[in-house]
């Protein structure tokens, strides 16, 4: 004798309901790989953002960027001369102009670059060299802002302020 069970309205809305709930976990669990966590920073190696540089011998800043991401993340690096304002021992430092030459370079594993690409909750170390140009007026500082970008991230661009003082090489 064949026993049929039919599936009541009851039993047909708890079995539709809990497939939606189970779709409904599998896309946010799926969705949720694609979400960047861009929780990410940029120093200066032991807060150590002012230095001193002469034609011959460039500021050579070493610089961390950390990712705390779960996926490598890339980041543009940029820099621009800033007018920013900073102290020295208390008071207003006599600035360079701002539109004055350093030149500035990153330098990554011995290369120069223009982006970094830093793994997954991993923190790289490079290098912001900032030279001075012939005829640069001494004893002025000059202040960059090195900023990386990661156009994967919607929290903006990190940033740090690197301050060189254009030193008389004739002192020591």
């Amino acid at each position: 004798m064949k026993v049929s069970k039919s599936v009541s309205s009851r039993g047909m809305s708890k079995l539709f309901f809990t497939s939606v709930l189970m779709t409904f976990l599998v896309c946010m669990f799926s969705l949720q790989s694609f979400a960047q966590n861009c929780n990410s920073k940029m120093v200066v190696s032991h807060d150590r953002d002012l230095q001193s540089a002469i034609v011959s011998q460039p500021a050579k800043f070493q610089m961390e960027l950390t990712n705390n991401s779960a996926t490598t993340q890339t980041y543009t690096m940029e820099y621009v001369n800033s007018a920013k304002t900073f102290t020295y021992e208390g008071k207003a430092p006599s600035r360079l102009s701002a539109n004055n030459n350093l030149n500035t370079t990153i330098s990554y594993n011995g290369s120069v670059v223009n982006s970094i690409s830093v793994p997954p909750h991993s923190t790289v170390s490079f290098h912001a060299i900032v030279s001075i140009p012939e005829g640069t007026p001494i004893n002025k500082w000059g202040v960059i802002e090195l900023k990386a970008k990661n156009s994967k991230c919607s929290e903006g661009t990190l940033s740090s302020l690197l301050k060189v003082l254009s030193r008389d090489p004739s002192e020591n």
